[in-house]
């Protein structure tokens, strides 16, 4: 006699996925298509924002930029103040990302050598992105919720991380008798400002800061000028 078969559930996601092993690669395919277009979005944001302010930009100008419908937008990150968060918590994710030190490299708090890790580092990224120096100009030009957001989250605690290297490498650094705001805000402007910049130095020395080999030279002279040597 056979034995009756197990009835399987449809609303049970592994009973599902089992039934048709199809429905499981299709759900993981369009959550990535999700995540890459949700990260589309919040690069094209960073950009508009960086270049005209957060007043100035508008969601369908990021909509549109991003290739999506204004109503996406509106569905995954709701008000263009919602967006803006989203935006600079992405930023700071990214940067995080990208700074990180490979398993086969100094940490950072190794002394002038992790300082100088740190630095070629940064100038790169910062040529790479030189949105993310452009946003924060533009919104630190006045207080508001959003500076404040993004100084409280991101911000200050970077800032404790690279007083906390600076403080390491001491004896190397010029000037360290300077207080942390001094040596903190020297640093971030000589490794950034250049590229924040891109179009006026093209204007006065008639060169491309983003050149690989510009950005190469720029490293060795903030660590040259940071440095002892």
């Amino acid at each position: 006699m056979n034995r009756p078969q197990k009835l399987r559930n449809p609303a049970n996601p592994e009973e599902a996925s089992a039934v048709n092993p199809k429905r499981s690669y299709r759900g993981s395919r369009r959550e990535t298509q999700k995540r890459m277009t949700q990260a589309r979005v919040l690069e094209c944001a960073l950009e508009l924002f960086a270049e005209r302010g957060f007043e100035a930009a508008s969601l369908r100008e990021i909509a549109g930029r991003a290739g999506v419908t204004h109503a996406l937008i509106r569905l995954h990150f709701g008000s263009k103040a919602q967006l803006w968060q989203s935006a600079v918590d992405y930023l700071f994710r990214r940067m995080q990302t990208e700074m990180r030190p490979r398993p086969d490299e100094l940490d950072y708090t190794d002394g002038a050598d992790g300082v100088e890790l740190f630095v070629r580092r940064y100038v790169a990224y910062c040529a790479r992105h030189p949105e993310h120096a452009r946003l924060m100009l533009m919104e630190s030009m006045h207080d508001s919720d959003r500076l404040r957001y993004a100084v409280d989250k991101h911000i200050r605690p970077a800032h404790r991380f690279l007083e906390s290297m600076l403080i390491a490498a001491s004896k190397d650094i010029h000037g360290l008798e300077a207080a942390p705001a001094h040596l903190a805000y020297i640093v971030a402007a000589a490794s950034q400002l250049v590229f924040a910049l891109a179009h006026e130095a093209r204007g006065i020395y008639g060169v491309d800061v983003l050149d690989e080999e510009f950005v190469a030279r720029h490293a060795d002279a903030v660590v040259n000028l940071l440095f002892k040597r």
